[in-house]
């Protein structure tokens, strides 16, 4: 975790005027006020990685809790339009706030949402989602897959594929 603040990137954010690629992950104690900050600024910026610790497995009743945030998802919106590569993981922004998003952020090819339980895709979104180059959605179904790959490729079956084309 960082112990950068809304403060430090007020006060440091206008000298990251040709600043590209931004990771901010982790980063606690910036809201979405420091992320305006880096956005007035910081025009140049075309991929931004603003991904959050996932909630305790612990206590499960604070995801349910947690309320909808939409304040990141529209600073992003109206002022980080120029960005191609967004990852956004464990926010709390919901479809209004990605909607906004995808209406300003023009360029915008990879997105990764992975973790934003409030992100239901409703109405035309998932159609939006669909036509990026990589999309990462808020469902870790693709894990499943990389396993199942991975015992698929490895094993007797893998030999038998690799002996074959030594013999080719």
């Amino acid at each position: 975790m960082s112990d950068v603040t809304d403060l430090m990137v007020e006060k440091h954010a206008e000298s990251l005027v040709n600043v590209t690629v931004l990771d901010i992950s982790y980063c606690l104690k910036i809201t979405y006020k420091g992320l305006e900050a880096f956005g007035k600024h910081c025009k140049s910026l075309i991929h931004l990685k603003r991904n959050m610790p996932p909630p305790a497995w612990e206590t499960p009743t604070k995801v349910v809790a947690s309320k909808i945030d939409d304040r990141e998802a529209m600073i992003i919106a109206g002022k980080m339009m120029g960005l191609h590569h967004l990852e956004l993981g464990f926010g709390h922004f919901g479809d209004y706030g990605l909607d906004a998003i995808f209406t300003k952020c023009k360029a915008l090819t990879h997105l990764d949402i992975q973790g934003c339980w409030s992100v239901e895709l409703e109405g035309d979104l998932e159609d939006k989602c669909e036509r990026l180059v990589v999309f990462k959605s808020p469902w870790f179904d693709d894990y499943d897959n990389r396993c199942s790959s991975d015992n698929d490729s490895s094993g007797a079956d893998a030999g038998e594929e690799t002996s074959s084309s030594d013999s080719d």
